[in-house]
C-alpha cells in the first residue's frame, strides 16, 4: 500500500510523463503542418525543416524565460508577451494551412494550442519541484546531531526525589501577539538579508530561521514575492 509521499512522487512522475508525451504530440503535428505551409509558400525545401522550429521552439524557449524569470522573482511581463505572440502566430499559420472548413480548422487549431498548454504546465510542475524545500536533508541534521551528543554523553543519572522536585522547563512557544506584531517584520529582514547576499530564499529557510512551519514560511515567502512583483 502506497503512502502518501510515495503516492504523490507516482502521481508526479506520471502526470509530467503525460504532459511530455502530450507537448511532443501537439509538436509534432504542429511541425508538419508548419513546414508544409514554408514549402508551399516559397521557402526551399532545404530550410523548410528550419521555419517550424523558429516559430514553434521558440514558445519553448519562451516558456523557459518565464519559468527563469519566476524563480529569480523578476518580472515576467516581457517573457510572457512572447509566449503569447508566438503561441497566437502558430495557431494562425496552422489554421491557414488547413481546409476551409470550420471543422479541419478546429483540428489543425488543436496542436499548436495543446503544445503551448502542456508545456505550460510542464514548467508549472518544475516550478513547484525547484520551490518545494527538502524533506530530509534539514530535519535528519540536527536528529543525527542529537543522537551523537546523547551518545557521547550520556546523561548522569538522578535520584529519585531530586528529579521529582526539579519541574521540567516549559517548552517556549510563539504567541498569537509575536506572530501578528513581530513575526511579520522580523521574516522581512530575514528575507531582504539573504535576497541581498544573491542567496535563494525558501519557506523552510524562514521556518528554520524563526522558528515556525514550513507552511507559514511558504504563505510568507508568496506574500512577499507578490509585494515585490507588484512593486
Amino acid at each position: 500500500m502506497l503512502t502518501g509521499d510515495r503516492a504523490t512522487r507516482r502521481i508526479r512522475r506520471l502526470s509530467t510523463s503525460g504532459v511530455v508525451a502530450l507537448a511532443v504530440a501537439g509538436f509534432t503535428l504542429s511541425y508538419g503542418a508548419l513546414h508544409q505551409l514554408a514549402v508551399t509558400h516559397g521557402v526551399p525545401p532545404g530550410l523548410a525543416w528550419v521555419w517550424p522550429l523558429i516559430i514553434d521552439g521558440f514558445i519553448v524557449v519562451a516558456s523557459l524565460a518565464v519559468l527563469h524569470a519566476v524563480l529569480e522573482r523578476r518580472r515576467t511581463a516581457y517573457p510572457w508577451a512572447l509566449v503569447l505572440l508566438f503561441s497566437t502566430v502558430s495557431v494562425a499559420f496552422n489554421v491557414m494551412h488547413a481546409p476551409p472548413t470550420p471543422v479541419a480548422r478546429l483540428v489543425a487549431a488543436v496542436p499548436p494550442l495543446a503544445l503551448v498548454l502542456s508545456f505550460e504546465l510542464l514548467m508549472r510542475q518544475i516550478r513547484t519541484a525547484l520551490e518545494s524545500p527538502p524533506q530530509s536533508s534539514n530535519p535528519s541534521a540536527p536528529t543525527s546531531a542529537r543522537t551523537e551528543r546523547s551518545v557521547a554523553t550520556p546523561t548522569p543519572l538522578r535520584p529519585l526525589a531530586v528529579a521529582a522536585e526539579t519541574p521540567r522547563p516549559r517548552r517556549r512557544t510563539v504567541t498569537s501577539q509575536t506572530s501578528t506584531g513581530e513575526l511579520v517584520p522580523r521574516a522581512r529582514r530575514v528575507f531582504d538579508e539573504w535576497t541581498a547576499r544573491g542567496e535563494r530564499v525558501t519557506g523552510a529557510v524562514l521556518a528554520r530561521e524563526l522558528g515556525i512551519s514550513d507552511g507559514y514560511g511558504r504563505r510568507l515567502l508568496r506574500q512577499f514575492a507578490s509585494e515585490a512583483d507588484a512593486g
